[in-house]
């Protein structure tokens, strides 16, 4: 089965793009969701995650909590690249296995992995095409903002910390300029795209 990798800066649209990519016959696997199961108790992340940054990230429950969390790797990239050293290889494993799962299956024509940190996790080494979705930083921030309920200076933290679209666009096959707001020009976009360029 073929496999689209689709990653983005924080609302630029990489999800709503994967989730027009699933209408169209794709299986899609969404790693945000996918990483918070795997930092719950029992599960494969859990255990390294509290024996590197300790039990004051635990809430009363005994589960990691992830503001607690943050306050300790955002800002620090020391910490973050620990964190992410821990998680990259259990997502791509389980993102793995759910797509042989559903390869299995029959029922998809091709795989969709959303992921933030696709290239930074080199999960783009096993997609057959790489997609970047992008967006003014204008617009990331409002989407941001209005999505999660945060303000600008949050917002703009948060983009500042990981890589930019520049950084991001020569390991891109496919780049979707989604600046607009207006859902039928991504569909139109997509479509387009999945039809002419990729070969699924």
């Amino acid at each position: 089965m073929k496999i689209i990798g689709v990653t983005g800066i924080s609302g630029s649209g990489k999800t709503t793009v994967t989730r027009m990519l699933a209408k169209h016959g794709g299986y899609p696997v969404e790693t945000d969701p996918l990483v918070h199961t795997l930092m719950r108790k029992g599960q494969p992340a859990y255990d390294d995650i509290v024996e590197a940054f300790g039990a004051g990230i635990l809430d009363d429950d005994g589960e990691i909590h992830r503001p607690a969390l943050g306050k300790q790797v955002f800002g620090d990239r020391k910490q973050l690249a620990r964190l992410e050293s821990i998680l990259h290889p259990k997502v791509a494993a389980e993102t793995a296995r759910l797509i042989a799962e559903a390869d299995k299956t029959g029922k998809y024509s091709f795989a969709i992995i959303d992921a933030p940190l696709l290239i930074e996790a080199g999960m783009h080494k096993d997609c057959d095409s790489c997609w970047l979705v992008t967006a003014s930083t204008e617009t990331k921030l409002t989407r941001i903002i209005n999505r999660d309920g945060i303000t600008l200076e949050a917002a703009a933290k948060r983009l500042a910390s990981r890589a930019g679209d520049e950084a991001l666009m020569p390991y891109a096959d496919v780049i979707i300029d989604n600046s607009s707001d207006v859902l039928a020009d991504l569909e139109e976009a997509v479509a387009n795209t999945l039809k002419h360029v990729c070969t699924i």
